[in-house]
């Protein structure tokens, strides 16, 4: 998965900007943020990159099934496969819209059958849909491996399903494939906010889908660091900090309690470097004692049970059922009744806490770009992603507000696909 998707999903949103240094490269990581990227913008790229060369391994692999024999083992393999290539179509679809499908591998660079055309988005969910219908069949339930609990499950496949089915309004579909997680289970939530983080906490009961980072192949993670405040020492010896991805004001004021265990454990708003207070907001959910600079042990959690039942609040809608599900939530960070959630409003109301509720559980996790998208599709949300927009940047317009990412200028001239629409001649476009 790319380390540069935090930029184009979390960042692009009102969560977090880019922090104090917008120069070198880090002008480029502003220009996101700030919807005034350009078709070069090599962190664009290099993301398009790193998302079909995952998908071209996953080709690769559900090509040479034939030669497994047949049996549980080739079931996990292909089911692991499915599930991947879906994750990275998922993403791939949310950031781009009309993409390349390819869903066979390249064998040679004359082979005109495996170069695909491009694709509209809701063809994408549709294969992505099908393919985890199959992988969710296919994966066991459970490892009893721990070695092998970094690898995609049946839960892991039916998390992403519902959330693919959401994005395509299919709310029934959704609400079939989250309850198989919950049925399952195979999950619940942690107790305590702040155990989800951390290496030490790794696949705890919550988890369900973990990209799995590690130092002794030199495969460490690297965003302890780069989230680290600037000069400031990440806990440890070693200290490098970058001070990107920062969350934003209305970040820090979207927590009802800054107290609770949701803040404490997500983000804070000054450091101390020398015996000196320096005041600085900056994710710490990432926070570990790295082996080396941009080489920690921490996973990064991609699906967990409490996006499940909030997904399945989504699902269900405006209903005693749906309001249940935010609360099992909720309760476990904000047990206090001073704040229930306000039960009297209509639909609107309804979907506008449940997207509060998400980006403050779910923050800094890379969900909130695609949930501003998809959340435009229930009644009186339509204008929410603009909303943030103005709120955020000021002067940012509908007119020149990009919902999807320019497709790189280098696969547009090799691969001849065509630019979203908008950006050939700069300015806006959806």
């Amino acid at each position: 998965v790319s380390n540069n998707y935090w930029m184009l999903f979390e960042m692009r949103g009102d969560n977090t900007d880019q922090g104090p240094d917008q120069t070198g490269l880090a002008q480029k990581i502003a220009l996101l943020n700030q919807f005034e990227e350009t078709t070069t913008n090599e962190l664009v790229q290099q993301a398009w990159i790193d998302t079909y060369d995952g998908i071209e391994r996953c080709n690769v692999i559900l090509d040479q099934l034939d030669n497994l024999p047949d049996g549980a083992f080739k079931d996990q393999v292909q089911g692991e496969a499915l599930f991947l290539r879906s994750l990275f179509y998922y993403h791939a679809a949310v950031a781009w819209g009309n993409i390349t499908l390819k869903t066979e591998a390249t064998t040679g660079p004359d082979e005109a059958a495996n170069v695909a055309d491009q694709t509209d988005a809701s063809a994408v969910y549709q294969q992505i849909a099908g393919d985890l219908e199959t992988a969710q069949g296919l994966l066991p339930a459970r490892y009893e491996s721990e070695a092998d609990a970094y690898k995609a499950t049946s839960g892991a496949a039916n998390a992403l399903l519902g959330k693919v089915y959401l994005t395509m309004g299919q709310q029934g579909d959704a609400e079939t494939a989250l309850q198989r997680v919950i049925d399952s289970g195979e999950y619940s939530l942690v107790p305590n906010y702040g155990d989800l983080w951390g290496p030490e906490n790794e696949n705890n009961a919550e988890s369900i889908f973990e990209v799995h980072y590690t130092t002794t192949s030199g495969e460490g993670s690297p965003f302890t660091n780069t989230f680290a405040p600037d000069v400031a020492a990440v806990p440890g010896e070693v200290g490098e900090g970058l001070a990107e991805n920062r969350p934003t004001l209305s970040m820090e004021n979207a927590y009802l309690d800054e107290n609770g265990p949701r803040f404490r454990a997500s983000m804070d708003t000054s450091y101390v470097d020398n015996e000196e207070v320096t005041k600085a907001r900056y994710i710490t959910k990432y926070e570990s004692r790295p082996f080396a600079n941009f080489e920690a042990e921490n996973n990064w959690i991609m699906l967990r049970y409490a996006d499940v039942l909030l997904m399945m609040a989504e699902a269900v809608g405006l209903s005693q059922r749906g309001w249940d599900l935010i609360d099992q939530v909720r309760d476990r960070s904000l047990p206090d009744p001073q704040f229930d959630v306000d039960r009297s409003g209509d639909t609107e109301s309804f979907y506008r806490q449940l997207l509060r509720e998400r980006r403050v559980e779910l923050a800094f996790e890379n969900h909130r770009w695609p949930d501003l998208k998809r959340f435009q599709q229930y009644p009186g949300m339509e204008s929410v992603a603009f909303d943030r927009v103005s709120d955020e940047l000021g002067g940012v317009t509908q007119n020149n507000f990009n919902l999807l990412y320019p497709i790189p200028q280098r696969e547009v001239d090799v691969a001849d696909l065509g630019q979203n629409s908008g950006y050939a001649g700069g300015g806006g476009g959806s």
